[in-house]
């Protein structure tokens, strides 16, 4: 079913990324308004729910595998969970996942001022993507004690939607009006809204139990166990038996969804935690850098340093390094962009 041409109803002239909150929040009370059609509950695409009511009352809503965004532009709802109501008004939301069943209540809407919300069911395929090239990325996850969260929470309660945002779902919804934009970029627009999402730390819990309790992934269990065991000389075929796969077929998975081989990834890690180490460190020698990375032999430490920061660990130290070794180095060794942080301080002498 596709919506009406809607165009001719945005404001005149209107840019999507601008930095004014008042613009997107005329533009999605447009959009809904289009989407909605009417009064009532309508499903525009399969996972995806646009809601509009002139009065209070109950909703009725049915769990749907994987997590569930509730985005309210104009209105209240209260999502009631464990007994604990999470009021959601004018542009808050509210993440859950499929293991919750929370009684939803309009409780402010008038034919004036009608309630409007979207309802964004995400498959927990898209998170575990998502959040896997965030950990990739993530400079403050190059650790050697392990990052993660215990608090397996359900619910992320309400929370605010800021303006970027608020922009990534506008994108999404209006990738929906022509077949070939649906296909190619609503997509990526999904994804983005995800990663806005993982930004947000109370919706970090619920997207992160959602994306663990489904088929596992060997992926980001391999870059969380190489990141807790950089001290210890873990091999290939340590990481591929700890994630239960061969270690041909997991390092064609690895591949396949970082854009590096197991090993490179490995030996990355090191370099990069040990110039951490040699940064942030005082006084540390050469070969309590090495063993704190994992390597046996100072000497093979040193010269994988210098190949790919063109200089040794201890001229590194002293601040003889630079923004195009770094870069150089890097491509030299084959490692994907998205494994290497370059630092911006001036080269030594």
């Amino acid at each position: 079913m596709t919506a009406p041409n809607h165009l001719l109803l945005r404001t005149k002239g209107a840019v999507v990324d601008s930095v004014t909150q008042a613009m997107p929040v005329k533009e999605m009370l447009v959009e809904l308004n289009c989407w909605a059609g009417g009064v009532g509950a309508r499903e525009v695409r399969p996972g995806l729910t646009v809601c509009r009511f002139d009065a209070p009352g109950p909703y009725v809503w049915e769990a749907t595998p994987g997590i569930t965004f509730c985005l309210v532009i104009q209105g209240r709802l209260s999502v009631d969970v464990d007994r604990t109501a999470h009021v959601c008004g004018s542009l808050e939301g509210v993440v859950f996942t499929d293991r919750l069943s929370p009684a939803l209540e309009v409780v402010e809407a008038s034919a004036d001022a009608p309630f409007l919300a979207m309802f964004l069911q995400i498959d927990t395929a898209i998170i575990r993507r998502v959040s896997t090239d965030v950990l990739v990325s993530d400079a403050a996850a190059v650790r050697i004690t392990r990052r993660g969260r215990a608090g397996g929470t359900q619910c992320s309660g309400t929370f605010g939607v800021g303006v970027r945002l608020l922009h990534s779902v506008l994108r999404f919804l209006r990738a929906l009006d022509g077949e070939l934009d649906e296909r190619v970029l609503a997509p990526i627009c999904l994804q983005e809204i995800v990663y806005r999402l993982l930004q947000i730390v109370c919706c970090q819990d619920p997207l992160d139990v959602a994306s663990r309790e489904s088929a596992a992934d060997p992926t980001r269990a391999a870059i969380e166990y190489i990141r807790s065991h950089l001290t210890e000389s873990i091999t290939v075929n340590d990481i591929a038996r700890e994630v239960q796969l061969s270690e041909s077929a997991f390092a064609h998975t690895f591949r396949a969804t970082i854009g590096v081989s197991p090993y490179q990834f490995l030996k990355s890690e090191r370099l990069d935690a040990a110039r951490r180490i040699l940064i942030t460190g005082s006084g540390n020698k050469v070969s309590e850098v090495a063993r704190a990375v994992g390597y046996s032999s100072s000497s093979h430490f040193i010269t994988a340093f210098k190949r790919r920061y063109a200089v040794t660990p201890r001229e590194y130290a002293n601040g003889k390094y630079s923004c195009a070794a770094l870069e150089a180095a890097d491509r030299q060794d084959g490692t994907h962009a998205r494994t290497a942080e370059i630092v911006h301080f001036p080269a030594g002498n």
